[in-house]
């Protein structure tokens, strides 16, 4: 059985993905409190711990962990240093060194390494990354994965880095129409406070006045309104921007709902990166805006989660064969 520890794990959506895929979840690593909260009401029989990943050592994580030998190392360090956004120099984060120096330590069967496709642009991190694994003895990996092209109703693209001791391949996508914004929120009411998370945050007088002057799948840019920054909807019938940190916010120009007057919900957020409905985001709206638009679609991770497993029955096969 293949055991799995995730670091930087937010509300746990790789996790949940991995989890799918059959992969035993034994502890999960966050420094956020209500990362936690999230994490326990929604997915019991995981050990959280509240740390951070630059504390934490061999020991700390290999009591959690039945056969060391069968270990996948999940997660995402945290990647706003590397985004398009930022034009800061390129450096080696203290998260990124303390996710290789617990591969090094750890040894596990897998890695799995997620982060923006821009981090390969920042040529010292994305160097560090790959070659520490491949000096490590690990077989590496890499792509980035479109979201929507997984059936995933958002444009998200992600950098998988997939490092093994055993043969691995990265999965092709396999879904040839997309999932649309229709498809994850058209059913949602307008407001209903009995549905967990799904609270809109209210508009100022001149944002009323802005998104009642757009049309789905319009942004004030195409129209002759004088508005310093671009404001839209979003499309019934295409998927999703990406779902970021603000996504419940109108004012960050992407998230009008297509016929309601008000921005997206931290529930429609939380369909649009593939959550099941009765996932419950615990926490300030800010705070569970911030996990949603932090997480890991746990599509995605099932979709690595498969291909871990079908490596790892070929691997075992073959050690009984021989």
């Amino acid at each position: 059985m293949l055991e799995c520890i995730e670091l930087f794990a937010g509300a746990g959506g790789l996790s949940l993905g991995l989890k799918r895929a059959k992969i035993k979840v034994r502890v999960a690593v966050d420094c956020e409190a209500d990362c936690q909260a999230t994490y326990v009401k929604n997915q019991r029989g995981v050990e959280f711990i509240v740390e951070r990943v630059q504390n934490l050592t061999r020991t700390d994580l290999l009591g959690y962990i039945d056969c060391p030998a069968n270990l996948v190392l999940a997660g995402g360090p945290p990647c706003q240093l590397f985004s398009k956004l930022n034009r800061s120099p390129a450096e080696i984060t203290d998260e990124v060194r303390s996710y290789i120096r617990l591969v090094r330590s750890l040894r596990p069967l897998y890695v799995v390494f997620e982060n923006v496709p821009a981090i390969k642009r920042r040529s010292i991190a994305w160097t560090f990354v790959v070659e520490s694994l491949v000096k490590a003895g690990y077989q590496v990996q890499w792509k980035v994965v479109r979201c929507d092209s997984l059936g995933i109703p958002q444009r998200r693209d992600r950098m998988i880095v997939l490092a093994s001791r055993v043969e691995v391949q990265l999965p092709e996508a396999s879904v040839q129409e997309p999932c649309t914004v229709r498809d994850a929120i058209g059913h949602f009411p307008e407001c209903d406070a009995s549905i967990p998370n799904h609270i809109s945050m209210s508009l100022s007088d001149k944002n009323l006045s802005r998104i009642r002057s757009i049309k789905a799948g319009e942004n004030s840019r195409s129209k002759t309104i004088a508005f310093c920054d671009s404001y839209s909807r979003m499309s019934w019938d295409r998927p999703a921007p990406t779902i970021t940190t603000k996504c419940i916010s109108f004012s960050n120009g992407r998230f009008g709902h297509p016929e309601y007057d008000r921005a997206i919900t931290v529930r429609e957020a939380a369909n649009l990166q593939s959550f099941p409905e009765d996932y419950e985001f615990v926490g300030s709206l800010w705070s569970c805006a911030r996990q949603v638009g932090n997480a890991v679609p746990p599509v995605l991770g099932e979709m690595l989660g498969k291909a871990i497993m079908h490596s790892y029955r070929k691997y075992r096969q073959g050690r009984e064969v021989a």
